[in-house]
């Protein structure tokens, strides 16, 4: 797994054990590399999966219709052109495999570490992000395209209108990657060129690596702590993996050699909960 021989720091906010705690099959740890975030929930109802195989008509029916009509009015509805053969499909490919959670977030020593910063992060993941750029960069953007005129924005103001999309990027190569256990969380982060990685891992049962965020729903109980913060929250969350998943890359989700737990280390700071869980998982 990646991130095994990296220094690459992760804060973990969530779920902490309360006395025994919750077993780890009931918990669902959802990892943000580019928000350099780990957010730990308590499983609350089933999980919900599904996938769809795309397929259409071999011989389009538009082909056929007008045959078809002529068919049946010359034979008065007796016969028409359409056979077992022309009904034959051919496969277009199949969807992303979608995974529908809810996850609960309450508070036991701190209630904006949590319940709030973890579905605020949970947001983040389904938004896009301000662009910043250097002044060089908007130095080099206004000789490419010529922005800067009188009475014009500045490149550097023209440049912070534009926004980073979120999740993973089509457009390198890196986005494409599987596992790799000799490369580091850093360099990854370096060559996804700005694109974030989403890997969740749902108890012991099922992980997934480099997914995107479709829907977040949070409701937030209205009991609140001395700080004004609420002490609960039910979040529903709707998964997408990245790409067309194969029969291969689906028993590798499965597989459990591929849970990052233990892995990779949590930045428990002094604002954080002190004493708990020093390391991922």
């Amino acid at each position: 797994m990646p991130g095994k021989n990296s220094n690459f720091i992760l804060k973990k906010y969530g779920y902490i054990p309360d006395g025994k705690g919750v077993a780890p099959e009931y918990l669902v740890k959802i990892v943000s590399y580019r928000n350099r975030c780990s957010i730990v929930g308590i499983l609350q109802e089933d999980i919900a999966m599904r996938v769809e195989s795309r397929w259409e008509y071999l011989v389009p029916s538009s082909l056929l219709d007008t045959a078809n009509k002529f068919a049946q009015f010359a034979s008065r509805g007796k016969w028409s052109i359409i056979t077992k053969a022309t009904s034959r499909r051919v496969w277009q490919g199949s969807s992303p495999l979608q995974i529908s959670l809810t996850l609960k977030f309450e508070a036991v020593e701190n209630a904006y570490e949590e319940v709030v910063k973890p579905c605020q992060l949970l947001q983040s993941i389904a938004l896009p992000s301000g662009v910043s750029y250097s002044a060089e960069q908007g130095d080099q953007f206004r000789e490419e395209v010529g922005v800067e005129k009188s009475g014009m924005p500045t490149a550097r103001e023209v440049l912070k209108t534009f926004l980073a999309p979120p999740g993973p990027t089509p457009f390198t190569v890196a986005g494409l990657y599987e596992r790799d256990n000799n490369r580091s969380i850093s360099r990854i982060i370096e060559d996804s060129k700005g694109g974030d990685i989403i890997k969740i891992d749902l108890g012991r049962f099922l992980s997934f690596w480099n997914v995107i965020v479709k829907e977040v729903s949070p409701l937030f109980h209205i009991k609140f702590s001395n700080s004004g913060d609420p002490i609960s929250a039910v979040v529903n969350i709707i998964f997408e993996s990245y790409e067309m998943m194969t029969v291969e890359s689906l028993a590798d989700a499965y597989s459990k050699a591929n849970f990052s737990l233990g892995t990779v280390r949590d930045d428990i700071s002094k604002k954080s909960v002190k004493g708990r869980i020093p390391t991922d998982g």
